[in-house]
């Protein structure tokens, strides 16, 4: 379903925000294992529009789900291959939830101030849409499907035991992404958790107003 237009510019910062921490987050560790890679392709930074795929960004902005540019990383740089590609994968997912968890925190603040203001009303708006979305991206990015970060790190832990399976699975990566997409499976094993997520977050943040 199409997103509304003023849902779109309520969103525009939480996704900028979303892909370049993400992104930056794989830059930056795969940088301080060894790999300068990133840093020589001008990845290593948080700018948006570095990280920015223009056809991804579409799709986010119009149904919620879309793509970056992905971060090229030279694993034979890590000092230790197999465990620096994991942790390369892990910490764009762990940059999203890391966004999330700040993004509540500063919702607490501001709401703590009590400054009731139109402007005020749409900047906590933008603040919530951080925390939600950011939650969906981290979640998106650990499942175990081809090309996303869940898989690279089920690839580095299995692939020399299954390595048919890993290469047969790889070609249909794409498929079975759009099958999620099309069958709404993504509300079920993304949305509902990270609805559950998001409502965890504001039960923690209305606590902590209250203290």
């Amino acid at each position: 379903m199409l997103r509304q237009p003023l849902e779109i510019i309520l969103s525009l910062p939480a996704v900028f925000l979303a892909l370049s921490f993400h992104e930056f987050a794989h830059a930056w560790t795969a940088d301080m294992l060894g790999d300068d890679t990133p840093r020589n392709q001008g990845r290593l930074t948080l700018a948006p529009l570095v990280h920015v795929d223009w056809p991804g960004l579409m799709l986010f902005l119009l149904f919620g789900y879309g793509w970056a540019k992905p971060v090229q990383v030279n694993p034979s740089n890590f000092r230790k291959r197999k465990m620096g590609e994991i942790l390369v994968a892990l910490s764009g997912p762990a940059a999203n939830f890391f966004l999330a968890v700040a993004a509540t925190l500063l919702s607490v603040v501001l709401s703590v101030t009590k400054f009731n203001s139109p402007a005020m009303n749409t900047i906590l708006l933008v603040i919530d849409n951080i925390i939600y979305l950011n939650i969906v991206f981290g979640l998106i990015n650990l499942l175990p499907i081809p090309p996303l970060d869940g898989y690279r790190i089920i690839k580095n832990i299995f692939f020399r035991s299954n390595i048919r399976f890993f290469m047969a699975y790889e070609r249909y990566g794409i498929y079975i992404l759009f099958a999620f997409l099309l069958l709404g499976l993504f509300d079920i094993i993304v949305s509902r958790p990270a609805f559950a997520i998001y409502r965890y977050l504001m039960l923690i943040s209305m606590k902590l107003l209250s203290l």
